[in-house]
């Protein structure tokens, strides 16, 4: 009797135990996913579902203007994390207007708004500083363009958008036909938009226009130095982040029309050996980060389609799905399309991890040369504030 007790006592206690298992393993991963803090999470949103943040960036690029934009080579991704980790994660957009003067290579160069942020970043790596003979630009064109030319959506409560003219010397006010800025300003500032004025280095003559131009524009002037102010802190975790952005690029599918993949493909492989042989490495680690957190990171690829839910894969006709998966049965090609899926987030994670280390380092690191106005650091500024008024959290 004694041993039959006790086997029977030994046998519940098992199965008891195995029920614990089982339901603290059922919360323990529930409670995996629900810990993340927000700004650590991609992707758990529809992209259509979110609010949008639309900004242009107005660029003086005569020769003066060398350092602003080096600095905006090595920060612009820095800036688009920084609003896309705040608690609405909106959509970010972005548009380039080049400026400079009559008689030089171009007057303006309006590169539109989109949300394919490589495209953009390629197009300002190109960007140099040159021409610009005497003092006064065409700031009126260019102010003129980036308000009206630049591919702005129909305002909304959704969208918040928002211009940065940046630049060192005041407009020329005697060509005929150019729309006074402060008239553009207005113009902006009724259309819903916010215009700010980042005034690099202190030529006489700027400083009254660019204040005129953010107080009709309902935005912000600063000053900073004429070299940006942008200081460039190399981690030891840069190179890493560095691969691990050129291992998640690999991971790409294109998908649609044969010419519709066959460009897509190629946009991208150029992207990404732009920015691998040219860019700063800590815009490189920035950029890894983006992807990472950016559920609209790539153009036309076909597993953050179908991971951000703006595409479901019953809807990809055979001859459009990517070549490595056309051949396959539905049910081999739903398991290679999550052991890929897999894979890729295995790459954020290490990713976010690294970023964290990184952001820690360069907080020591900027504790110890302290505070100071610069490019990035005033846009962050104007952009937390007017965000926030326009209810993004």
């Amino acid at each position: 009797m004694k041993t039959i007790f006790w086997k029977t006592l030994f046998c519940n206690a098992l199965l008891l135990c195995a029920v614990l298992l089982i339901v603290f393993g059922v919360t323990r991963s529930g409670a995996d996913v629900n810990d993340k803090k927000p700004n650590e999470i991609v992707n758990d949103k529809n992209p259509n579902e979110r609010k949008t943040l639309e900004m242009v960036f107005a660029i003086d690029t005569t020769g003066s203007m060398g350092g602003l934009i080096e600095g905006a080579k090595q920060r612009i991704w820095g800036i688009v994390n920084e609003v896309m980790q705040s608690e609405s994660r909106p959509n970010v957009r972005i548009g380039l207007v080049a400026y400079r003067d009559l008689g030089d290579r171009y007057v303006t160069e309006v590169f539109p708004m989109t949300d394919n942020l490589d495209a953009v970043y390629t197009t300002l790596m190109d960007y140099r500083a040159e021409g610009g003979g005497d003092m006064p630009e065409n700031v009126r064109r260019a102010l003129a363009d980036a308000v009206h030319k630049a591919g702005w959506s129909q305002q909304s409560d959704r969208i918040a958008q928002v211009v940065f003219l940046v630049g060192d010397a005041p407009p020329h006010t005697d060509y005929q036909g150019e729309p006074d800025t402060k008239a553009t300003a207005i113009a902006a500032r009724r259309k819903g938009m916010i215009v700010n004025a980042i005034q690099c280095g202190d030529i006489s003559g700027t400083r009254e226009v660019w204040q005129e131009i953010a107080q009709h524009g309902g935005g912000r002037y600063f000053a900073i130095p004429q070299d940006s102010g942008v200081v460039a802190i190399v981690t030891p975790y840069d190179e890493k982040l560095s691969a691990l952005g050129n291992q998640i690029g690999g991971t790409y599918l294109a998908f649609g029309g044969a010419g519709v993949r066959a460009a897509a493909r190629a946009n991208h492989q150029a992207a990404e050996a732009k920015i691998a042989a040219d860019a700063p490495s800590a815009a490189m680690a920035d950029r890894a980060k983006n992807k990472a957190i950016n559920s609209m990171s790539y153009a036309g690829d076909l597993l953050q389609s179908l991971e951000n839910g703006t595409l479901k894969l019953d809807d990809v006709k055979p001859e459009e799905l990517p070549e490595e998966l056309r051949n396959l049965s539905p049910a081999e090609r739903k398991q290679e399309i999550e052991k890929r899926q897999a894979q890729r987030r295995q790459i954020r994670a290490e990713i976010m991890q690294l970023s964290k280390d990184r952001e820690e380092f360069i907080k020591k690191e900027r504790a110890k040369s302290g505070v100071r106005n610069s490019f990035d650091s005033v846009v962050a500024e104007a952009l937390k504030a007017q965000l926030a008024a326009k209810g993004f959290k």
